[in-house]
């Protein structure tokens, strides 16, 4: 009993923790949103991976996912970027099954606004 309370105890404090954290001090890279984000969310077999290339878009690679972001991100009007909207619309929102955590959504934007026209090529 009580070492199932302390384990109780422990999950508590872990989850409060997690939950308290409001810095997003993770890299706005391009290596980083595709690594961290794209390749686990977006680049599944039937989806956006060099095997289905749903719509043209690839993003199981850094290379692949630069060549697939330069049209779909908007740099003068971030916002507006389609790499945004379709993670923040209601109808046809990416990814189908589970929408991005906000957090993820937050960075990619934050990064559109920064270094993305460096990281894309974009003069």
């Amino acid at each position: 009993m009580v070492r199932a309370m302390f384990r109780l105890a422990v999950a508590a404090a872990v989850a409060c923790a997690a939950c308290s954290q409001t810095e997003n001090d993770r890299p706005a890279t391009l290596q980083y949103i595709t690594e961290a984000i794209l390749q686990p969310n977006c680049a599944q077999d039937v989806c956006h991976s060099s095997y289905a290339k749903t719509k043209g878009y690839v993003f199981d690679t850094v290379a692949a996912a630069r060549e697939s972001l330069r049209p779909i991100v908007n740099t003068d009007e971030p916002d507006s970027s389609l790499l945004y909207t379709v993670l923040i619309r209601q109808i046809k929102r990416m990814p189908y099954d589970a929408p991005l955590p906000q957090k993820d959504i937050d960075l990619i934007l934050r990064w559109i606004e920064g270094s993305a026209r460096g990281d894309l090529g974009i003069p």
